[in-house]
């Protein structure tokens, strides 16, 4: 072959070449330029629906009309109930964050619980508004917070782009106390949330340690890689890429996951020790509803039986949103163990796993010495207030507040057209709790 020849065909050839690589170069650039501007768009709509909240709720302290503060109630609701939808969009991978949505989803059912009652004419009582006053506070800290946050964003000091494709690096790097010192200072506040039924009684465990060290070899992040792709299902993956790390209670790998079905993204966390998954996150969007809650608990049991967890229980559900979310507790010897908490999230158009947390499992489970005890279901029965219609009754072990756990037999009941649920100690006899249950449209709460 000639050698002009040759220099031509490498010629043309670099040129189809360079030409291709700048047309991945343009569209690798459109698409980074759409998704941060669509992270922009979330994070300013975040910013502004916190800003309405504490001003929706300081209103409500000077507001002396039951027509009103119902409007008020209603609208920060349904504000919260938004803005936790959009810090979700946004590609925040920090355990401090975790807090701050679940202070969103608190607020959210909280108003919505005081909306419906205000809406049956029924007044506030004096510790329901001390309760919206500590939110209040709660919220102008984080308005103040994502203030900071805003500013930077602003200035060009955050790329939104560079926080995906780094987890939280470059965040942290601009305040290191945003996320991990003034966010959680929304976890402790002193309020004492109505406590979602499904999420269980006993959801948020009183058990945890500082630092959980799970038994079992270390693992690299391929291995965690592996893992979180065997755990959604290698049939389901398209492809799986590093994320946030985690350094809490448990230090975990953070893995990204993309579907085939479309149902992602996920995000998986995988512990560095022992290899345990301990939570999905999916940003999924819902799909038309095909098949029922009870397949849907079905489905999540036998997930959970897949995956190694022998003796799981569904104990509480809610469905909303095309989602159900079901918790599951562990089961010895036909006493239920609340603190062995496993939360799974089934989508009721496709009856796929969407999302799953098993950190209160991780931290309680352990094969118990299970006493008999000394009082009998009869003795423990008498001791229930004689107005309370008992429908069912078992032995449960239950987290106290002092750290420890407590054998109590559970009595499920009504009082009129009202349900609770009352806690005996098996031993003492002590009447350790009472739960009081509340219908809601989408589910489920109790106080």
């Amino acid at each position: 072959m000639r050698p002009w020849l040759v220099t031509g065909i490498l010629a043309i050839a670099l040129i189809i070449t360079g030409a291709w690589g700048y047309n991945q170069y343009i569209q690798n650039q459109e698409y980074n330029i759409r998704t941060n501007n669509l992270y922009q768009k979330s994070f300013y709509e975040l910013v502004g629906q916190v800003n309405n909240i504490q001003a929706g709720l300081s209103k409500m302290m000077v507001s002396s009309d039951q027509g009103q503060s119902m409007v008020m109630l209603s609208d920060v609701w349904r504000q919260a109930e938004s803005a936790g939808s959009n810090l979700g969009q946004l590609p925040l991978r920090h355990m401090a964050l975790d807090k701050t949505s679940k202070f969103l989803s608190q607020l959210s059912d909280y108003c919505r619980y005081l909306t419906i009652k205000a809406g049956e004419g029924k007044p506030l009582t004096i510790e329901e508004m001390d309760n919206l006053n500590e939110l209040c506070n709660s919220s102008i800290k984080l308005s103040n917070e994502l203030g900071v946050l805003e500013s930077s964003v602003n200035q060009g000091t955050v790329s939104w782009q560079e926080i995906r494709d780094k987890g939280n690096k470059k965040l942290d790097e601009v305040s290191p106390d945003l996320v991990t010192k003034q966010f959680t200072k929304i976890e402790e506040t002193s309020i004492e949330y109505p406590t979602l039924i499904y999420d269980g009684p006993f959801s948020e465990t009183l058990l945890a340690p500082k630092k959980l060290n799970i038994p079992g070899a270390n693992v690299d992040y391929k291995k965690a890689e592996q893992i979180a792709i065997d755990f959604i299902g290698r049939d389901r993956v398209e492809r799986a890429g590093s994320g946030a790390e985690t350094q809490g209670a448990i230090e975990t790998w953070g893995v990204n996951i993309e579907t085939k079905d479309g149902e992602g993204p996920f995000y998986v966390s995988v512990s560095k020790k022992g290899g345990k998954v301990i939570s999905i996150i999916s940003e999924g969007v819902p799909q038309k509803a095909g098949i029922d809650y009870k397949e849907a608990e079905e489905r999540a049991k036998e997930f959970l039986e897949k995956k190694g967890y022998k003796d799981m229980e569904a104990t509480y559900g809610q469905q909303d949103d095309g989602m159900v979310v079901l918790n599951f507790a562990s089961t010895q010897d036909d006493v239920i163990i609340y603190p062995d908490l496993i939360k799974v999230k089934i989508s009721l158009g496709s009856g796929n796993v969407m999302g799953f947390e098993a950190m209160n499992y991780l931290i309680a489970h352990k094969n118990r010495n299970i006493k008999e005890p000394k009082l009998s279901l009869e003795e423990a029965r008498q001791l229930v207030n004689k107005n309370l219609e008992i429908t069912s009754e078992r032995l449960a072990i239950i987290p106290s507040k002092g750290g420890n756990e407590i054998m109590c037999y559970e009595f499920k009941g009504k009082f009129g057209n009202q349900k609770f649920i009352v806690y005996i100690n098996a031993n003492t006899g002590k009447e350790e709790n009472i739960l009081k249950i509340m219908d809601m449209d989408n589910g489920t709460m109790v106080i």
